[in-house]
């Protein structure tokens, strides 16, 4: 105990424990601490709304991006499958004037075109 001013604290008193008094709960406290953890909860709350927003626009932005994706591979692949079909077209009529050449005894120039096809 405080010789000076009566304080039981200094020497572990009445409390058990070296200067330190036990808190008690006004009713201002309890509504300060309860305002503070509501502005806590409330500042997490907006913080997660925020974050939501967010992950909601990039989804939609990734969705625009593979609808356009998809639609330029669609594309390619018809444009491939044409490409095919022309080769396929082009192989034909090549294999037809081979034909012809050997048959009228043009073998140099097949020869060429063989030379063509395998650079």
């Amino acid at each position: 105990m405080n010789r000076a001013t009566g304080d039981p604290c200094v020497s572990g008193g009445m409390w058990g424990h070296r200067g330190s008094r036990p808190r008690t709960q006004t009713p201002g406290r309890i509504v300060a601490l309860q305002e503070l953890k509501m502005t806590s909860s409330m500042a997490s709350y907006e913080q997660l709304v925020r974050q939501v927003e967010a992950l909601k626009a990039e989804n939609t932005h990734l969705r625009q991006e593979l609808r356009d994706n998809s639609s330029h591979l669609s594309k390619l692949e018809t444009e491939t499958s044409g490409m095919k079909e022309v080769l396929k077209h082009l192989q034909g009529k090549l294999e037809q004037e081979a034909r012809v050449l050997v048959s009228s005894g043009q073998t140099e120039v097949l020869e060429q075109l063989k030379a063509l096809q395998t650079d």
